[in-house]
C-alpha cells in the first residue's frame, strides 16, 4: 500500500534470524542521529500501518543562542524533558514542543536512509577507483611536478567527503561548504587531465627515443598520474551529485554523457600514446653494451593498451553510470527491532 500518497509502502514481516549473513542484504552504517531517526519510525510503526496521522508526536525546538553542546535532561525513568542542560549540569533554558505530522516523522527516518543508501552507493565505485585508494606513499611514488601538491591537496579532501558523507549531510551550511571545495576539486582535477595527457604526448613523441626502457617507464608514470586524476574527476562529479541530492533526470543524463565523453577521450589518448611506444619498443636497437629486453617492454605496453582497448566500456565507466543511476532504483529496506537497517540488494 502506498502510504498516505508519499511514494512508500510499510509493512510488517517476520524477523530474519540470519538478516546479517544472509546474501542479499546490507547493513547500513548508521550516526547517532539517524538511529534516533530510524528508531522513531520503528516505534511508530504500528501507528503508520492504522492511522493517516501520528497522535501526540512532537518535534523539539531549541531557542536561539542555545549552545549545540546543550541536552535536553533525561528524568529518572530515562525519558527526555523538555528542561535543557548545559554542560556544566545546569539548566539553561526550556525547550518548546510542536505536533508534528507522519508526513513530516515518516519523511525525516527516510531521508535518514536514503543519506545511508547514498554512503554504500559510493562505497561501491569507490571500491573500483583503485588509483585514489591507494596509500598516500604509494602515490608519492610516481608523482612529479607542479601538479603535486594540488592533485594530493583534493584527492585528500575528496577521500575526506566521502568518508564522513553520512554525518556532513546532516549540517546544511558543511554541506554547502563541502559541495562548493567538491567544484573546485572538479576543475583542478580537469586541469591536472589536460596537464598529464599533454605531457603523454610530447614524451611519446619526443625527438630522443634510444632509449626505451626509460622511455617506457616514464611513460607508465604519466600515465599513472593521469589514471589518479581521471578518477579524482569522476569521484567528484559524484560526490557533488550526492550531497546536492539533485535528482533531475536532464541533469543527470547530461552530467553523465560529459563526463563519459571526456573520460572516453582521456581513455583514447592514453591507448594511441602506448600504441605508438610499442611500435617504439619494437623497432628499438640494441645497444653496444646493453640489450634491451624487448618481451618486458612490450609486456608492459600490452596491459595499458589492453585496458584501453576500443570497443569496450571500461570500468571507470561502468562504475560511474552505477552510481549516477543507483538512486534512481526502487530501495527495499528491512529495519530488524534492534533499529538496525538493511538494504535488499542484487
Amino acid at each position: 500500500m502506498d502510504e498516505f500518497n508519499l511514494g512508500f509502502s510499510l509493512d510488517t514481516c517476520d524477523d530474519i534470524k540470519d538478516i546479517d549473513s544472509r546474501k542479499g542484504y546490507k547493513k547500513l552504517e548508521l550516526t547517532p542521529s539517524q538511529k534516533i531517526q530510524i528508531g522513531g519510525l520503528f516505534q511508530q510503526a504500528p501507528s503508520f500501518l492504522a492511522v493517516s496521522e501520528l497522535s501526540k508526536a512532537y518535534v523539539v525546538r531549541f531557542p536561539e543562542g542555545i549552545s549545540k553542546s546543550c541536552r535536553l535532561m533525561n528524568y529518572k525513568n530515562g525519558e527526555p524533558g523538555t528542561p535543557i542542560q548545559g554542560a556544566d549540569g545546569k539548566i539553561v533554558g526550556h525547550a518548546s514542543l510542536h505536533e508534528m505530522n507522519t508526513q513530516a516523522a515518516v519523511m525525516g527516518a527516510f531521508s535518514a536512509m536514503a543519506v545511508v543508501s547514498g554512503q554504500y552507493f559510493l562505497s561501491q565505485i569507490n571500491s573500483e577507483l583503485k588509483a585514489i585508494n591507494q596509500s598516500i606513499d604509494q602515490i608519492l611514488e610516481f608523482l612529479y611536478g607542479d601538479k603535486k601538491a594540488e592533485l594530493m591537496a583534493e584527492l585528500s579532501f575528496v577521500r575526506y567527503a566521502y568518508q564522513y558523507y553520512s554525518s556532513i549531510m546532516g549540517y546544511s551550511e558543511q554541506r554547502m561548504a563541502t559541495i562548493t571545495s567538491l567544484q573546485e576539486a572538479k576543475k583542478v582535477a580537469m586541469k591536472d587531465i589536460e596537464f598529464y595527457m599533454s605531457d603523454l604526448d610530447s614524451t611519446v613523441n619526443s625527438k630522443n627515443k634510444s632509449d626505451v626502457s626509460a622511455l617506457t617507464k616514464k611513460m607508465i608514470q604519466i600515465k599513472e598520474c593521469l589514471e589518479l586524476s581521471m578518477q579524482l574527476y569522476v569521484m567528484a562529479n559524484l560526490m557533488e551529485v550526492y550531497y546536492s541530492e539533485n535528482d533531475d533526470k536532464n541533469y543527470i543524463y547530461g552530467l553523465e554523457q560529459d563526463i563519459v565523453t571526456y573520460v572516453g577521450k582521456c581513455e583514447r589518448r592514453i591507448l594511441s600514446c602506448f600504441s605508438m611506444l610499442r611500435s617504439h619498443i619494437q623497432n628499438a636497437k640494441d645497444g653496444i653494451l646493453q640489450k634491451i629486453d624487448k618481451a618486458e617492454l612490450l609486456e608492459k605496453a600490452d596491459s595499458v593498451i589492453g585496458a584501453f582497448s576500443e570497443g569496450t566500456e571500461t570500468e571507470l565507466c561502468k562504475s560511474l553510470r552505477l552510481a549516477l543511476h543507483a538512486r534512481d532504483q526502487k530501495a527495499e529496506y528491512y529495519i530488524s527491532k534492534d533499529d538496525g537497517v538493511y538494504l535488499k540488494v542484487v
